[in-house]
Protein backbone atom coordinates (compact mmCIF):
# COMPACT_ATOMS: atom_id res chain seq x y z
CA UNK A 1 0.00 0.00 0.00
CA UNK A 2 2.75 2.39 0.64
CA UNK A 3 4.41 1.31 -2.42
CA UNK A 4 1.39 2.27 -4.36
CA UNK A 5 1.11 5.56 -2.86
CA UNK A 6 4.61 6.40 -3.52
CA UNK A 7 4.39 5.71 -7.05
CA UNK A 8 1.46 7.75 -7.64
CA UNK A 9 3.19 11.15 -7.62
CA UNK A 10 5.41 9.61 -10.11
CA UNK A 11 3.17 9.00 -12.73
CA UNK A 12 0.83 12.74 -11.52
CA UNK A 13 4.17 14.21 -12.15
CA UNK A 14 4.69 12.52 -15.61
CA UNK A 15 1.51 13.02 -16.87
CA UNK A 16 1.59 17.01 -15.88
CA UNK A 17 5.37 17.31 -17.41
CA UNK A 18 3.03 15.77 -21.05
CA UNK A 19 0.36 18.17 -20.39
CA UNK A 20 3.20 20.98 -20.42
CA UNK A 21 4.52 19.41 -23.29
CA UNK A 22 1.36 18.95 -25.60
CA UNK A 23 0.36 23.05 -24.15
CA UNK A 24 3.75 24.24 -25.79
CA UNK A 25 3.55 22.51 -28.50
CA UNK A 26 0.17 23.83 -29.49
CA UNK A 27 0.81 27.00 -29.12
CA UNK A 28 3.87 27.18 -30.81
CA UNK A 29 1.79 25.81 -33.48
CA UNK A 30 -0.58 28.05 -33.40
CA UNK A 31 2.03 30.93 -32.94
CA UNK A 32 3.73 29.65 -36.20
CA UNK A 33 0.11 29.48 -37.85
CA UNK A 34 -0.33 32.91 -37.72
CA UNK A 35 2.68 33.91 -39.22
CA UNK A 36 3.41 34.28 -43.16
CA UNK A 37 5.61 30.75 -44.52
CA UNK A 38 9.20 31.30 -44.02
CA UNK A 39 9.19 32.40 -48.04
CA UNK A 40 6.82 35.17 -47.71
CA UNK A 41 8.65 36.82 -44.94
CA UNK A 42 12.25 36.62 -46.67
CA UNK A 43 10.44 39.34 -49.39
CA UNK A 44 10.73 42.57 -49.77
CA UNK A 45 7.64 45.26 -49.35
CA UNK A 46 5.30 45.42 -52.16
CA UNK A 47 1.60 46.67 -53.32
CA UNK A 48 0.50 42.73 -53.84
CA UNK A 49 2.16 39.63 -51.59
CA UNK A 50 1.17 36.16 -52.96
CA UNK A 51 1.93 33.02 -51.89
CA UNK A 52 0.90 29.41 -53.81
CA UNK A 53 1.58 26.07 -52.48
CA UNK A 54 1.54 24.14 -55.76
CA UNK A 55 2.42 20.19 -53.78
CA UNK A 56 -1.34 19.59 -53.68
CA UNK A 57 -2.31 21.26 -56.57
CA UNK A 58 -0.26 18.67 -58.84
CA UNK A 59 -1.85 15.60 -56.27
CA UNK A 60 -5.23 16.93 -57.11
CA UNK A 61 -4.06 16.84 -61.07
CA UNK A 62 -2.09 13.41 -60.77
CA UNK A 63 -5.36 12.09 -59.31
CA UNK A 64 -7.14 13.50 -62.20
CA UNK A 65 -5.61 12.23 -65.02
CA UNK A 66 -5.25 8.79 -63.44
CA UNK A 67 -9.23 8.61 -62.84
CA UNK A 68 -9.64 9.91 -66.12
CA UNK A 69 -6.89 7.41 -67.85
CA UNK A 70 -8.95 4.69 -65.43
CA UNK A 71 -12.41 5.36 -67.28
CA UNK A 72 -11.39 5.84 -70.70
CA UNK A 73 -9.72 1.82 -70.42
CA UNK A 74 -13.12 0.97 -69.29
CA UNK A 75 -14.62 2.38 -72.31
CA UNK A 76 -12.57 1.18 -74.76
CA UNK A 77 -9.74 2.74 -77.08
CA UNK A 78 -11.81 5.20 -78.70
CA UNK A 79 -13.29 7.02 -76.26
CA UNK A 80 -9.64 6.72 -74.40
CA UNK A 81 -8.16 9.02 -76.88
CA UNK A 82 -11.35 11.79 -75.93
CA UNK A 83 -10.55 11.24 -72.12
CA UNK A 84 -6.64 11.64 -72.50
CA UNK A 85 -5.64 15.11 -71.96
CA UNK A 86 -3.96 16.69 -74.86
CA UNK A 87 -0.18 16.75 -74.47
CA UNK A 88 2.02 20.41 -74.25
CA UNK A 89 4.13 20.99 -76.95
CA UNK A 90 7.16 22.72 -75.17
CA UNK A 91 9.43 25.02 -77.30
CA UNK A 92 11.66 28.04 -77.70
CA UNK A 93 13.85 29.32 -74.68
CA UNK A 94 11.69 27.12 -71.83
CA UNK A 95 12.45 24.15 -73.88
CA UNK A 96 16.25 25.20 -73.97
CA UNK A 97 15.86 26.22 -70.08
CA UNK A 98 14.45 22.82 -69.40
CA UNK A 99 16.98 20.90 -71.62
CA UNK A 100 20.52 22.61 -69.95
CA UNK A 101 18.82 22.70 -66.18
CA UNK A 102 16.34 19.66 -66.19
CA UNK A 103 13.87 21.73 -64.20
CA UNK A 104 10.53 21.57 -65.37
CA UNK A 105 8.73 24.09 -63.52
CA UNK A 106 4.98 22.16 -63.78
CA UNK A 107 6.78 19.53 -62.44
CA UNK A 108 9.00 20.07 -59.90
CA UNK A 109 7.98 23.58 -58.36
CA UNK A 110 6.54 23.43 -54.82
CA UNK A 111 6.00 27.06 -53.14
CA UNK A 112 5.75 30.23 -55.25
CA UNK A 113 6.40 33.76 -53.10
CA UNK A 114 6.26 37.31 -54.73
CA UNK A 115 6.09 40.79 -54.01
CA UNK A 116 5.41 43.10 -56.54
CA UNK A 117 5.02 47.05 -57.01
CA UNK A 118 4.64 49.89 -59.49
CA UNK A 119 7.57 52.05 -60.08
CA UNK A 120 7.41 55.69 -58.88
CA UNK A 121 6.13 57.16 -62.22
CA UNK A 122 3.31 54.20 -62.61
CA UNK A 123 4.96 52.93 -66.28
CA UNK A 124 6.31 49.59 -64.95
CA UNK A 125 6.57 47.17 -62.40
CA UNK A 126 8.89 45.60 -60.17
CA UNK A 127 8.88 42.16 -58.62
CA UNK A 128 10.56 40.22 -56.05
CA UNK A 129 10.10 36.20 -55.60
CA UNK A 130 11.43 33.42 -53.51
CA UNK A 131 10.37 29.85 -55.48
CA UNK A 132 11.00 26.30 -53.72
CA UNK A 133 11.47 23.18 -55.51
CA UNK A 134 13.61 20.42 -56.22
CA UNK A 135 16.24 21.71 -58.72
CA UNK A 136 19.71 20.10 -59.86
CA UNK A 137 21.31 23.36 -58.19
CA UNK A 138 24.98 22.93 -59.85
CA UNK A 139 23.13 22.37 -63.42
CA UNK A 140 21.09 25.34 -62.41
CA UNK A 141 24.43 27.42 -61.39
CA UNK A 142 26.14 26.47 -64.34
CA UNK A 143 22.76 27.80 -67.03
CA UNK A 144 22.87 30.92 -65.17
CA UNK A 145 26.22 31.55 -65.37
CA UNK A 146 26.21 31.05 -69.02
CA UNK A 147 23.17 33.75 -69.65
CA UNK A 148 24.94 36.33 -66.71
CA UNK A 149 26.57 39.80 -67.66
CA UNK A 150 28.09 40.16 -64.04
CA UNK A 151 28.38 38.06 -60.94
CA UNK A 152 28.23 39.78 -57.65
CA UNK A 153 28.84 37.71 -54.54
CA UNK A 154 27.81 38.68 -51.06
CA UNK A 155 27.80 36.74 -47.58
CA UNK A 156 29.71 33.46 -49.67
CA UNK A 157 26.41 33.68 -52.42
CA UNK A 158 26.58 34.72 -55.90
CA UNK A 159 24.21 36.65 -57.45
CA UNK A 160 23.82 36.44 -61.17
CA UNK A 161 22.95 39.72 -62.57
CA UNK A 162 21.21 38.93 -66.22
CA UNK A 163 19.70 41.39 -68.44
CA UNK A 164 16.26 40.89 -69.68
CA UNK A 165 13.39 43.64 -71.15
CA UNK A 166 15.25 46.58 -70.13
CA UNK A 167 15.55 45.64 -66.31
CA UNK A 168 19.12 43.75 -64.50
CA UNK A 169 17.14 40.62 -63.14
CA UNK A 170 19.27 39.40 -59.78
CA UNK A 171 18.86 35.74 -59.41
CA UNK A 172 20.43 33.97 -56.19
CA UNK A 173 20.49 30.60 -55.20
CA UNK A 174 19.85 30.18 -51.42
CA UNK A 175 19.97 26.72 -50.23
CA UNK A 176 17.44 23.77 -49.80
CA UNK A 177 15.79 24.21 -52.91
CA UNK A 178 14.97 27.94 -52.50
CA UNK A 179 15.78 30.42 -55.35
CA UNK A 180 15.59 34.20 -55.49
CA UNK A 181 14.96 36.39 -58.37
CA UNK A 182 14.44 40.16 -58.56
CA UNK A 183 13.69 43.10 -61.10
CA UNK A 184 14.10 45.34 -58.60
CA UNK A 185 16.74 48.29 -59.98
CA UNK A 186 19.20 48.13 -56.48
CA UNK A 187 20.91 45.10 -55.33
CA UNK A 188 19.16 45.86 -51.76
CA UNK A 189 15.92 43.87 -51.90
CA UNK A 190 18.46 40.56 -53.56
CA UNK A 191 20.55 41.24 -50.38
CA UNK A 192 18.08 41.17 -47.90
CA UNK A 193 16.68 38.06 -48.83
CA UNK A 194 20.34 36.69 -49.01
CA UNK A 195 20.21 38.03 -44.99
CA UNK A 196 16.75 36.61 -43.97
CA UNK A 197 18.81 33.23 -43.87
CA UNK A 198 20.81 34.16 -41.38
CA UNK A 199 17.85 35.97 -39.21
CA UNK A 200 14.09 35.30 -40.45
CA UNK A 201 12.39 38.79 -40.99
CA UNK A 202 8.98 39.67 -40.09
CA UNK A 203 8.09 39.98 -43.53
CA UNK A 204 6.33 42.55 -46.30
CA UNK A 205 4.29 44.97 -44.22
CA UNK A 206 1.19 43.69 -46.21
CA UNK A 207 1.39 40.46 -44.67
CA UNK A 208 2.54 41.78 -41.24
CA UNK A 209 -0.59 43.12 -41.01
CA UNK A 210 -3.59 41.35 -42.92
CA UNK A 211 -2.10 37.66 -43.10
CA UNK A 212 -4.82 36.81 -39.62
CA UNK A 213 -7.55 37.08 -42.45
CA UNK A 214 -5.82 34.19 -44.41
CA UNK A 215 -8.21 30.88 -43.25
CA UNK A 216 -6.26 27.94 -42.41
CA UNK A 217 -5.06 25.05 -45.16
CA UNK A 218 -5.17 27.70 -47.32
CA UNK A 219 -3.74 26.57 -51.15
CA UNK A 220 -3.10 29.95 -52.11
CA UNK A 221 -3.35 33.81 -51.40
CA UNK A 222 -2.97 37.07 -52.25
CA UNK A 223 -2.95 40.32 -50.38
CA UNK A 224 -3.24 43.22 -52.56
CA UNK A 225 -3.86 47.06 -51.60
CA UNK A 226 -6.30 49.90 -53.94
CA UNK A 227 -5.24 53.25 -52.73
CA UNK A 228 -7.91 56.20 -53.05
CA UNK A 229 -7.91 57.88 -56.94
CA UNK A 230 -6.37 54.87 -58.30
CA UNK A 231 -7.34 54.43 -62.05
CA UNK A 232 -8.92 51.10 -61.98
CA UNK A 233 -9.79 48.90 -65.48
CA UNK A 234 -12.95 50.62 -67.21
CA UNK A 235 -16.32 48.20 -67.74
CA UNK A 236 -18.85 49.18 -70.82
CA UNK A 237 -21.39 51.19 -69.94
CA UNK A 238 -19.40 53.34 -67.66
CA UNK A 239 -18.59 50.66 -65.19
CA UNK A 240 -15.71 50.32 -62.86
CA UNK A 241 -14.37 48.70 -59.72
CA UNK A 242 -14.04 52.58 -58.44
CA UNK A 243 -16.08 50.50 -55.20
CA UNK A 244 -12.65 48.99 -54.48
CA UNK A 245 -10.62 52.51 -54.01
CA UNK A 246 -9.00 52.71 -50.41
CA UNK A 247 -9.22 48.72 -49.98
CA UNK A 248 -6.76 45.89 -48.87
CA UNK A 249 -8.45 42.98 -50.01
CA UNK A 250 -7.36 39.47 -48.94
CA UNK A 251 -8.22 36.70 -51.53
CA UNK A 252 -7.33 33.01 -50.82
CA UNK A 253 -8.27 29.37 -51.95
CA UNK A 254 -8.72 26.41 -50.14
CA UNK A 255 -9.69 22.89 -50.95
CA UNK A 256 -12.49 20.50 -49.33
CA UNK A 257 -13.44 18.44 -52.32
CA UNK A 258 -14.18 21.46 -53.98
CA UNK A 259 -12.44 25.38 -53.86
CA UNK A 260 -13.54 27.30 -51.72
CA UNK A 261 -12.45 30.94 -52.53
CA UNK A 262 -12.62 33.72 -50.44
CA UNK A 263 -12.52 37.25 -50.61
CA UNK A 264 -12.17 39.86 -47.19
CA UNK A 265 -12.28 43.39 -48.15
CA UNK A 266 -11.03 45.38 -45.77
CA UNK A 267 -12.36 49.05 -45.30
CA UNK A 268 -11.62 51.86 -43.32
CA UNK A 269 -14.98 51.29 -41.41
CA UNK A 270 -18.55 49.94 -41.15
CA UNK A 271 -20.01 52.42 -43.89
CA UNK A 272 -17.41 52.05 -46.33
CA UNK A 273 -18.00 48.00 -46.17
CA UNK A 274 -21.60 48.71 -47.08
CA UNK A 275 -20.28 50.94 -50.05
CA UNK A 276 -18.07 47.95 -51.40
CA UNK A 277 -20.88 44.89 -50.88
CA UNK A 278 -23.49 47.00 -53.05
CA UNK A 279 -20.76 48.04 -55.41
CA UNK A 280 -20.01 44.61 -56.02
CA UNK A 281 -23.82 42.88 -55.56
CA UNK A 282 -24.07 45.54 -58.62
CA UNK A 283 -21.44 44.76 -60.94
CA UNK A 284 -22.56 40.63 -60.35
CA UNK A 285 -25.84 41.22 -61.73
CA UNK A 286 -24.61 43.15 -64.45
CA UNK A 287 -22.39 40.76 -65.41
CA UNK A 288 -25.23 37.89 -64.77
CA UNK A 289 -27.21 40.35 -67.32
CA UNK A 290 -24.54 40.96 -69.97
CA UNK A 291 -23.72 36.73 -69.96
CA UNK A 292 -27.68 35.85 -70.64
CA UNK A 293 -27.81 38.08 -73.31
CA UNK A 294 -24.68 36.79 -75.14
CA UNK A 295 -25.02 33.43 -74.91
CA UNK A 296 -29.49 33.19 -75.23
CA UNK A 297 -29.23 29.56 -74.72
CA UNK A 298 -27.67 30.00 -71.12
CA UNK A 299 -24.71 29.79 -69.30
CA UNK A 300 -22.68 27.21 -68.56
CA UNK A 301 -24.03 25.08 -65.89
CA UNK A 302 -21.29 24.60 -63.94
CA UNK A 303 -20.65 28.88 -64.37
CA UNK A 304 -24.29 29.08 -63.09
CA UNK A 305 -23.57 27.24 -60.59
CA UNK A 306 -20.11 29.04 -59.17
CA UNK A 307 -21.90 32.17 -59.75
CA UNK A 308 -24.95 31.00 -57.67
CA UNK A 309 -22.42 30.16 -54.75
CA UNK A 310 -21.49 33.31 -54.26
CA UNK A 311 -22.21 34.97 -50.52
CA UNK A 312 -21.43 38.32 -49.96
CA UNK A 313 -21.67 39.85 -45.64
CA UNK A 314 -19.80 41.96 -43.96
CA UNK A 315 -18.15 41.62 -41.25
CA UNK A 316 -17.60 44.87 -39.16
CA UNK A 317 -15.34 46.71 -41.65
CA UNK A 318 -14.64 44.21 -44.12
CA UNK A 319 -16.87 43.04 -46.62
CA UNK A 320 -16.54 39.33 -46.94
CA UNK A 321 -16.96 37.32 -50.49
CA UNK A 322 -17.39 33.34 -50.12
CA UNK A 323 -18.13 31.24 -53.38
CA UNK A 324 -17.06 27.04 -54.17
CA UNK A 325 -15.90 25.99 -57.50
CA UNK A 326 -16.84 22.52 -58.32
CA UNK A 327 -14.24 19.95 -58.89
CA UNK A 328 -16.25 19.40 -62.67
CA UNK A 329 -15.60 23.05 -63.06
CA UNK A 330 -11.88 22.63 -62.22
CA UNK A 331 -11.76 19.75 -64.81
CA UNK A 332 -13.07 22.48 -67.45
CA UNK A 333 -11.04 24.85 -66.71
CA UNK A 334 -7.81 22.80 -67.08
CA UNK A 335 -8.80 20.74 -69.67
CA UNK A 336 -9.35 24.04 -71.05
CA UNK A 337 -6.17 25.62 -70.74
CA UNK A 338 -4.51 22.56 -71.97
CA UNK A 339 -5.95 22.78 -75.55
CA UNK A 340 -5.46 26.15 -75.70
CA UNK A 341 -2.09 26.09 -74.90
CA UNK A 342 -1.65 22.88 -77.26
CA UNK A 343 -3.69 24.75 -80.09
CA UNK A 344 -1.42 27.99 -79.86
CA UNK A 345 2.06 26.24 -79.76
CA UNK A 346 4.20 27.59 -82.10
CA UNK A 347 4.83 24.85 -85.26
CA UNK A 348 8.50 24.02 -85.29
CA UNK A 349 10.93 26.05 -86.53
CA UNK A 350 11.89 24.37 -89.74
CA UNK A 351 16.01 23.54 -90.30
CA UNK A 352 17.96 26.09 -92.12
CA UNK A 353 19.32 22.84 -94.68
CA UNK A 354 15.21 22.11 -95.41
CA UNK A 355 14.65 25.90 -95.79
CA UNK A 356 13.88 27.23 -99.43
CA UNK A 357 14.79 30.67 -100.40
CA UNK A 358 11.94 32.80 -100.50
CA UNK A 359 11.77 33.98 -104.68
CA UNK A 360 12.10 37.75 -105.31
Amino acid sequence: MIQQTMKTPGKLLILFSLLIVVMAAAWLLRRRSQQPPDSVRMLPDGEVILYANLRPVRLWESGTRKTETDEAGKSGSANQNAGTAPSIQIEGDYQNFISQTGIQFERDLDEIAMSRRDTPDHRDTESAEVITGRFDEPKLTDYLAKISSLRETYRDHTIFVIPHDGHNVRVCLLGNGRVAITNMPSGGPIRGMVDSLAKLPAGPTLAQLYYDHVPLASLGWMITRVEANSSGPQLPNGWSFDFLQNTTTVLSVRFAGDLLVRADVITAGEKEAKHVMDGATSFLALYQTVATSVSPKGTDQDVKAALSSIEVHQEKSAAVFNATLSQRFLKKLVSEAQTEATSSAPSPTPSPAKTKPKKP
